[in-house]
């Protein structure tokens, strides 16, 4: 045992393993292995995603102000439903509002999968907003950041405390690249190569973890926008944070069918759905580090309370007759004053 001064040390140093963190949404952390290889492909994917991705602070405090009122705005004519039908779509703790471009993915597909991502038929979404062109895009030319007339795709997302958007790669079929995005109301991060667990919501260890500040713009390509997910996690949103992301579209990218859809509401529904559904309480800047209560969970809950409240009908019931032996006899009910009181006996 020469050069070591405990048994553990000797054994670690001849385990070709070390040990990872699995991190949940609430801060809990489980320890799993990884060898030797898959450290040095994890640091070799990381150098990679590093040398693929350009960060730079461009946007004054002042601008950042400036900017998020006009986010607000957005949000506050979403919620009166004053854009068109698939200009916004709601998620929880997350909202997303297309411009120019919007895409199907997810649920709303008949088949699902990467590639099967679609376009809209031009016109489904709302134009670009001028104050976007103004305020955010004409800074990122005169900085060289895109080219002029780069951009026809915004996409604003939303996200509250303990929102997440879960690992995924931008349709490469769908964008061109770089995919360009800008950050604001909090400082956040962005997380390449992680794995998604739920029930509760669980995320592994990142391959690389990149800060991204309030008023800063990140720029994937290559590597880290092809051959890497990345995702926001939901213990990286502690505060409110939004990100303006900018992107082309592809010349060829497919465009949806009709039938290819799966059965929408009608334009005339879609004003009541998008009603405010954001609450106004003062957002809880833990509820990023505790599991988000799905809606399974809520009617489990429901149905939980409501067994609960039938025992305690059915024993308060049992007595009921002796309560209404003892009162007076004028002040029981006739049919010439109110229904007779119907008493429930208990079976036994």
């Amino acid at each position: 045992m020469a050069g070591f001064t405990d048994l553990r040390e000797k054994l670690k140093s001849m385990t070709p393993h070390r040990d990872k963190v699995f991190e949940y949404s609430n801060g809990e952390k489980r320890k799993y292995r990884e060898s030797d290889d898959d450290e040095e492909r994890r640091d070799e994917e990381a150098r990679k995603v590093k040398s693929s991705v350009k960060q730079a602070q461009i946007f004054t405090q002042e601008e950042c102000v400036c900017i998020e009122a006009k986010i607000d705005e957005v949000v506050a004519k979403a919620d009166k439903g004053l854009y068109r039908e698939h200009t916004v779509d709601r998620a929880p703790l997350r909202n997303k509002y297309f411009f120019g471009e919007g895409y199907t993915y997810g649920s709303q597909l008949e088949k699902r999968g990467p590639g099967q991502e679609r376009l809209y038929s031009r016109g489904e979404v709302d134009e670009i907003p001028d104050w976007v062109h103004e305020l955010v895009i004409d800074r990122l030319v005169t900085h060289g950041v895109i080219p002029e007339g780069f951009v026809n795709s915004a996409v604003i997302n939303d996200y509250q405390p303990g929102g997440c958007i879960v690992s995924h790669v931008d349709p490469i079929h769908i964008f061109e690249r770089p995919i360009v995005s800008v950050s604001f109301f909090s400082d956040s991060a962005l997380c390449f190569g992680c794995k998604f667990q739920f029930k509760p919501i669980r995320v592994s260890e990142p391959v690389l973890y990149l800060p991204v500040g309030r008023g800063s713009v990140t720029v994937l390509s290559g590597y880290a926008a092809d051959d890497i997910t990345h995702c926001i996690r939901p213990q990286d949103i502690k505060e409110r944070r939004a990100v303006i992301i900018l992107r082309k579209t592809r010349p060829d990218a497919p465009r949806l069918n009709s039938s290819s859809l799966s059965p929408s509401i009608h334009s005339s529904e879609r004003r009541h759905i998008l009603k405010a559904k954001r609450s106004h309480r003062k957002a809880d800047p833990d509820a990023a580090h505790r599991p988000r209560i799905l809606e399974m969970d809520k009617e489990l809950q429901r149905r939980s309370l409501s067994s609960r409240q039938r025992r305690h009908d059915g024993d308060s019931s049992e007595n009921s007759w002796r309560r209404a032996d003892e009162r007076e006899p004028g002040s029981r009910y006739t049919h010439d004053h109110a229904p007779a009181r119907r008493v429930k006996m208990r079976r036994h």
